[in-house]
């Protein structure tokens, strides 16, 4: 019974030692269809998704932010950084070959001795070569390394993921930026428009009340309604002047730079946004995926 008591216990250390948390998916069970106020539209693609709004402007811009845009740079260099640390995790998993070479050369003289060592006319020198190759693996009993090793994998998947929400906030704020520039411009173009009309209409009044057939009251109200319209004009000039700024920034370069746009506002062709399924959003989302992930590289930590 001695050595059968040895072998259960044996087998319960080995067990207690295994840190592995059981992987728990079990699905959510969902309808069977999902019931919508509107009619399911076609599934659209997230690939250059800006291209939709029919803008050559647009499209330079968000080359331009891609390629100038520090925020995305930086996203881009943890991203490297955590595939350096998993190359570095997964490395014990590897078998480790040492390679090493060494050579001499010995200068023979002439002499009366052991004739092996003396020199002659057509040798007077002794090479020595020396080339060694060691292989050596370490067994990942406990399964440490290997749990170290996806946890690595699993990070770089979660800065993978940041740098896709990085990117797509990136270019949702250019585009963005961009329709509000053109939206404000618009605006204050309607609101120079209105501003001479009003002053051709307090024209009118001005000749009417000098004629004696507008009263005091309608040239004050009019006189109002320019002073009124005059003051929005500086404000809506200052909110476009800061879309513009927004844009640079989000561009990486001086707003000195940025060209301004003459694009109308009314060129701009408007993407058909359906409501779609509620889970097909969820497996759009890189900060969705990218907080998986990091719960996958959290559990193999605990094996580690």
């Amino acid at each position: 019974m001695k050595p059968s008591l040895s072998l259960l216990s044996l087998c319960m250390l080995l067990g207690a030692c295994s840190t592995g948390v059981p992987n728990d998916n079990n699905p959510v069970i969902v309808p069977p269809a999902w019931q919508s106020a509107h009619g399911i539209s076609r599934p659209l693609s997230n690939q250059q998704w800006w291209q939709q709004f029919g803008s050559p402007e647009l499209d330079q811009l968000i080359a331009q932010a891609q390629t100038g845009s520090y925020d995305l740079a930086a996203a881009v260099a943890r991203v490297q950084q955590a595939h350096a640390s998993a190359v570095i995790a997964g490395a014990p998993l590897m078998p480790e070959i040492k390679w090493d070479a060494s050579g001499n050369r010995q200068k023979l003289l002439r002499g009366k001795g052991y004739s092996q060592l003396d020199a002659t006319d057509d040798d007077k020198a002794v090479d020595y070569v020396e080339a060694n190759l060691t292989a050596s693996y370490e067994v990942d009993f406990w399964g440490g390394k290997a749990a170290a090793r996806d946890s690595a994998e699993q990070a770089l998947k979660a800065s993978e993921y940041d740098r896709d929400t990085v990117e797509l906030t990136l270019l949702s704020s250019v585009a963005n930026s961009y329709v509000q520039t053109l939206a404000l411009n618009e605006q204050l173009r309607i609101a120079r428009l209105n501003l001479n009309n009003a002053q051709r209409v307090l024209n009118v009044v001005q000749t009417r009340h000098d004629a004696g057939s507008a009263t005091a009251l309608e040239l004050a109200q009019q006189k109002s309604l320019v002073a009124a319209q005059q003051r929005q004009l500086p404000l809506m000039a200052q909110q476009a002047q800061d879309a513009r700024i927004t844009l640079a920034v989000l561009l990486g370069k001086p707003v000195s730079t940025l060209a301004a746009s003459d694009t109308p506002f009314s060129r701009l062709s408007w993407p058909d946004i359906g409501s779609g399924v509620p889970s097909e959003l969820l497996t759009r989302r890189p900060d969705i995926a990218s907080a998986e992930a990091k719960l996958a590289a959290a559990r193999a930590d605990v094996s580690v």
